[in-house]
């Protein structure tokens, strides 16, 4: 096995993508009117229902493979749901009603900000089967609104395939156990709206870029406003691939600090998996090798009541099924996970013969195996299955009818493992190693919907749609680093708090100092929120006007901040008595700067730079005393000077 920290992926031909789906704000659900509110009390539910699942064909005749695994796991569906946010559509006992016209502006939106160069002329809605129990018809229903767009990365462009628009599946609330086949969803968060933005995965070569492109769209999604925040309202789906492997989705990964360790196993995975290939063609194994032949053994173990145990010789095997493939999980446990989540059978009663190994991966996992497997026993089952020396045997523990179909999915598991790498859906678990969820998504499970009819978008709809563009986060970060030497991060936080805007307001508009403007925003708040005060908006600004209007200095921020808190109703007299100045006219102003210098000695004749200085710093000192910070200490210092300078040359 690769070691994963330290990997070439430019050598192996790493690539990868991303399908990043973001819920939108909207005012309502996708297709029907209701508000896309999540419950959060599960005493509020109203009522539930059940279903079953089946697949139907595509348009060409033929059943989509991974709907076909879905409907292997034979899940009952229990769903709950709250009238509030319900109806019958989320029933799917309703047809949809008309689109949110909304969301598809913000389709379009989204589109003009990720640079589509070509835009749905007409928007056809289209049904994408899933069967996995989140949706209740049994597919998605989506649209495109945007193709042929891009990122930039690291001084290059990552395209953006398409931008969709949808609706989001339920929510799954819990599990029973998986013995039961049983799972629950929440229908508040089904059909509210939902953007789906593809990036090509061959465009990505290492993690970082991988992070870099998630960080674009994410920005794009917060500096556009369209994004809804909160938990949970965002969702990304990773694509990854080496040379000699093939396109491997691992669903869900919402933190960006996985992306990490997920490339490296998964890049270790397809790399053991390939060499996993070679070897069984250096043995000359081929499919037709694996026989669907299992042996009833249960007689050779103490099962409990109700269990049975069947085997199979796997010809030519041995030592396989015992690779480490990922950190701490060996081969067998690769090709268990299919048959663990098509039958429900707890990885602790599959057992390979490999594991008997002194060295065996799974000797020093966390992975336990509740078969008692001994030296004799086995050589008691080795004389009833009577394998070949080069041979390894698999053993699984269940019911008969589970059991023996748990077989017959690792027999057909392992024939793939001769391809090599399979396409599949994966999930990311803890330790940054990825599980089997189903088959991928083929062709055959996109077809039109037939309840809803096409919207024609004409090109001056289109323009209107898209007017609300503005600077796109890679411009912004150009012109605030041209302008002001902002970093990165500082500019991610002002798009993060949503505050671009209003910051391009305050220092253009208002003429207020950069990182002044920068500390009221940003830094101001975030201070105060660790003590637990929240600033609102109304407050910020009052702040900025002041500054604005050169009533208060920046030395005055927190004082007016503090009779602000205290005293929000207050008029401007009342809030400049309080803060103590005394603004007067530049004529007194300039007598008074004469008082004190002559209280200072002051002679009118040139003197040394030095003394200069420390006068200039007394004499402001002393004013800002008596007259507070009515003008700030930089323009005092040069009024200072300016009266300096008038005596000095008369």
């Amino acid at each position: 096995m690769l070691e994963p920290n330290n990997l070439d992926f430019i050598k192996l031909g790493f690539h990868a993508g991303l399908e990043v789906h973001h819920q939108i704000k909207s005012d309502r659900k996708l297709f029907c009117n209701c508000p896309p509110i999540l419950e959060e009390d599960p005493e509020a539910m109203d009522y539930s229902f059940f279903r079953y699942f089946r697949p139907v064909l595509g348009e060409m005749g033929d059943f989509d493979p991974g709907m076909l695994v879905e409907f292997e796991k034979n899940y009952k569906v229990i769903y709950f749901a709250c009238e509030r946010n319900t109806c019958t559509y989320e029933m799917d006992e309703t047809p949809p009603f008309s689109p949110d016209i909304e969301a598809i502006r913000k389709g379009f939106l989204l589109s003009a900000y990720f640079n589509c160069s070509a835009y749905a002329e007409e928007i056809v809605v289209n049904r994408k089967q899933y069967l996995d129990g989140s949706i209740t018809t049994g597919f998605q229903r989506t649209f495109i609104c945007g193709r042929d767009g891009w990122v930039p990365v690291n001084g290059k462009k990552v395209r953006v395939t398409n931008v969709y628009i949808e609706e989001d599946a339920a929510r799954r609330v819990n599990w029973i156990d998986t013995s039961s086949r049983i799972v629950y969803f929440n229908l508040d968060r089904l059909g509210v709206p939902l953007t789906e933005v593809i990036t090509e995965y061959t465009d990505v070569e290492t993690p970082e870029e991988l992070i870099e492109t998630a960080k674009q769209i994410g920005r794009v999604l917060r500096l556009s406003r369209v994004g809804r925040r909160g938990l949970g309202s965002a969702r990304q789906d990773v694509n990854i691939t080496i040379e000699g492997g093939d396109r491997v989705e691992v669903k869900g990964v919402q933190d960006l600090h996985l992306f990490d360790i997920l490339c490296r196993h998964e890049v270790v995975r397809q790399h053991a998996l390939i060499g996993i290939m070679e070897e069984m063609k250096k043995r000359g194994i081929k499919k037709e090798d694996f026989e669907h032949t299992y042996i009833d053994i249960s007689h050779v173990l103490n099962l409990e009541e109700g269990s049975k145990a069947f085997a199979s010789v796997f010809p030519k095997m041995k030592g396989i099924f015992g690779i480490e493939v990922q950190p701490n999980k060996d081969f067998g446990l690769e090709i268990f996970e299919k048959s663990m989540l098509i039958t429900g059978i707890p990885r602790e009663y599959h057992f390979h013969s490999d594991q008997l190994e002194e060295n065996a991966v799974r000797n020093r996992s966390d992975y336990p195996c509740k078969i008692n497997i001994s030296q004799e026993n086995y050589q008691e089952i080795c004389s009833i299955l009577n394998p070949e020396s080069s041979d390894a045997i698999i053993l699984v523990v269940g019911s008969e009818r589970k059991a023996m179909h748990c077989l017959k999915k690792i027999v057909e598991r392992v024939k793939i493992a001769i391809d090599g790498v399979p396409q599949e859906t994966r999930r990311l678990v803890q330790n940054g190693n990825t599980e089997f969820l189903r088959v991928i998504h083929g062709k055959d499970r996109i077809y039109p919907d037939t309840d809803t009819p096409p919207i024609v978008i004409s090109l001056d709809k289109i323009q209107e749609m898209t007017k609300d563009l503005r600077k796109r986060p890679w411009e912004v970060f150009e012109d605030l680093n041209d302008k002001y030497g902002f970093l990165q991060e500082k500019i991610d936080l002002l798009i993060r708090d949503e505050k671009v805007e209003k910051f391009y307001d305050y220092t253009e508009t208002k003429r207020i100092n950069a990182n002044l403007a920068y500390k009221l925003l940003i830094d101001l708040p975030r201070e105060k929120r660790r003590s637990g005060v929240i600033l609102s908006n109304k407050i910020i600004d009052t702040i900025a006007e002041w500054l604005a209007k050169r009533n208060i200095i920046a030395e005055q921020i927190g004082i007016l901040l503090k009779i602000l808190l205290e005293n929000p109703n207050l008029t401007s007299t009342e809030i400049k008595a309080k803060l103590g100045t005394r603004q007067i006219p530049i004529n007194e102003l300039e007598e008074m700067i004469l008082s004190k210098l002559k209280e200072f000695n002051f002679v009118p004749s040139k003197q040394d730079e030095i003394y200069d200085d420390i006068l200039v710093s007394k004499v402001v000192g002393v004013i800002i005393k008596n007259i507070g910070y009515a003008y700030s200490g930089e323009y005092l210092v040069e009024a200072v000077k300016h009266v300096i300078s008038k005596q000095e040359d008369e």
